[in-house]
Parts: C-alpha cells; sequence; structure tokens
C-alpha cells in the first residue's frame, strides 16, 4: 500500500512539474499541433483532430504513472488472495480438527462408561 501511495504523490508531484513547464513555456514549444492518423488500406482510414503536442505529452504521462502505480500494486493484490486461500485453509483444518478432538472426547467418554459399568 505504502508503494501504491508513494507513486500517487509521485505522479502528483511530475505532473505539477510538467504543469508549471507546460504553462510557462512559449507557445511556440508546446503549441505545435499533431494529428494521429490510422489507416488500413481498402478500409478505413482515422485522423485526430489537431492537439497541442503539450497536451499530448501531458496525457502520455499521465497514462505512464497511471499504468506503473496499478504495476506496482498486482503484486500485492495478488498476495493478499493468497493469504485469503491460506486463512480459508487453516480455518477449514481447525473445524476438521475440533471434529476430530469432539469424536475423541465421545469415544473416551463412552470408554469411561463402560469401564464404570463393568465395575459395578
Amino acid at each position: 500500500m505504502k508503494k501504491l501511495i508513494f507513486a500517487f504523490l509521485m505522479a502528483a508531484l511530475f505532473f505539477a512539474l510538467l504543469n508549471f513547464i507546460y504553462c510557462n513555456l512559449d507557445e511556440s514549444v508546446f503549441g505545435y499541433k499533431i494529428v494521429f492518423k490510422f489507416t488500413v488500406p481498402y478500409m478505413f482510414a482515422l485522423q485526430s483532430s489537431p492537439l497541442p503536442m503539450g497536451f499530448v505529452l501531458l496525457v502520455t504521462f499521465c497514462a505512464g504513472m497511471i499504468t506503473i502505480a496499478l504495476l506496482e500494486a498486482l503484486p500485492s493484490f495478488f498476495k493478499t488472495l493468497e493469504i485469503r486461500s491460506k486463512n480459508k485453509k487453516i480455518r477449514q483444518l481447525e473445524r476438521e480438527l475440533d471434529v476430530v478432538r469432539g469424536l475423541g472426547e465421545v469415544r473416551e467418554t463412552r470408554v469411561e462408561e463402560s469401564e464404570s459399568s463393568e465395575k459395578k
């Protein structure tokens, strides 16, 4: 959990830094328009509206930071699932042990009763 919080804090810090740079640099630097194209020949062609390069960089950075945070969280998620399954197995074994102990107590009581009836 600490890694996830650290990743989100670092993402926020870097986002603020990039936003500061983006807002304070000249329009000619980050204002360059980028058009994304995707074409499958003889079927269709897609084209985005022109986007400023600075906006594309910020979106790409944010997507990368979110992806890194999710990748950092995956191992802890799987560990949690593993711990839950092991706890479930422990509870099941404890119930079985209680049943076996209960059967042992019943047998001991029967043996004691039969011994006491034989003595009489």
